[in-house]
């Protein structure tokens, strides 16, 4: 979908986000329409945006625990050297 609204008419863009805003629930009740308006670096099948930042963000919280934790390990075995 690389045609842009304003290189086929210059009207049509402003008309597309008019019918959008007086749109706007009916628009969001269809899956299929708001899949058509997720950027593609999101990937074809994610339909629903917010679970997909979720989703994300929860692995990331999980893979920073993990390094807060390996860190919170070394400190205290630094501040505690084994004994000979």
């Amino acid at each position: 979908m690389n045609e842009r609204a304003e290189n086929l008419a210059p009207e049509a863009d402003e008309a597309v986000r008019a019918y959008i805003r007086m749109n706007r629930s009916r628009l969001a009740q269809d899956g299929s329409f708001l899949a058509m308006l997720v950027p593609e670096r999101f990937g074809g099948e994610v339909h629903d945006l917010q679970r997909h930042v979720i989703e994300r963000l929860r692995a990331e919280n999980t893979a920073l625990r993990s390094k807060l934790d390996a860190v919170e390990r070394a400190v205290k075995a630094w501040g505690n050297p084994p004994t000979p």
